[in-house]
């Protein structure tokens, strides 16, 4: 019955989708064997069976790679995607071949479903005790990815991502809230912790690239909608807040852009 069930959820995939899947198993065993690897070289110890099987993992996962960068080039975002710097083709590869751009008929829901949405006012985190999440996992770590790749590329994404950091430092600085470094955070049972009136930088890092990787994912959602030919409507800051400072898609890209494809989106 299970091999029913797994046989009927692999047949449903995508290819592109089945793909990025695939790259991702073999990125976990690959890493799994170098763990292992590391541990054996600590204790002068070394397992042929670990060294070789590592070798054709990379050879494996070179070959995935190699297929999401040439597929990637056919997506109906690539035209804006391709053109903003930080994002490589396994990199945006492994964000997009993790969502259903039908099924996510807003924004917000796309920051949902990518595990950027807010519950009450708080990020959603890990449920404890094997609870079910409400958010794909996988997808969250491959945006946090992409938006580290974002702040190297040293585009206009990362000059979003210094400018509302630059405001949540200006923020706190007038709630008399004290950015400090991690290691300067006082101790309770031996672990770091931020009492009231202190909050590390570490934690306003996260804060900024949070907001620039949801940023993206807006455009991503917008552009690719409209090449897709589906319905799209307002960003959820500007329809139910208020908010009048709009971002196109377009205006966040580095290289060249088409004028006649311009809208904005959040």
């Amino acid at each position: 019955m299970e091999e029913q069930q797994e046989e009927k959820v692999v047949k449903e995939q995508k290819p592109f989708e089945f793909l990025i899947n695939a790259v991702l198993a073999i990125e976990k065993l690959r890493v799994a064997a170098q763990v292992r690897q590391t541990h054996l070289k600590l204790r002068g110890r070394q397992d042929v069976e670990t060294d070789e099987l590592l070798v054709r993992i990379k050879d494996l996962e070179d070959y995935a790679d190699g297929r999401v960068a040439k597929m990637i080039q056919s997506h109906p975002a690539y035209p804006w995607f391709s053109r903003v710097k930080g994002v490589g083709r396994e990199n945006i590869g492994k964000v997009v071949g993790l969502v259903d751009i039908h099924k996510a008929n807003t924004i917000s829901a796309l920051w949902q479903f990518a595990g950027y949405g807010v519950s009450d006012g708080k990020a959603p985190k890990k449920v404890k005790n094997g609870g079910k999440l409400k958010y794909n996992s996988k997808l969250r770590s491959m945006c946090w990815r992409l938006g580290t790749s974002l702040m190297k590329g040293s585009g206009k994404f990362y000059e979003f991502y210094c400018a509302e950091k630059a405001k949540y430092m200006q923020r706190y600085a007038q709630q008399g809230v004290k950015v400090v470094p991690a290691n300067k955070l006082p101790q309770k049972d031996g672990k770091f912790y931020e009492p009231e009136g202190i909050i590390s930088e570490g934690h306003v890092h996260n804060q900024a690239l949070r907001k620039m990787i949801k940023l993206f994912l807006a455009c991503l959602w917008l552009v690719w909608r409209e090449a897709e030919g589906l319905p799209t409507r307002a960003p959820y800051s500007a329809e139910y807040q208020g908010h009048t400072h709009i971002i196109s898609p377009w205006e966040m890209t580095d290289r060249e852009e088409k004028k006649s494809r311009q809208r904005k989106v959040a």
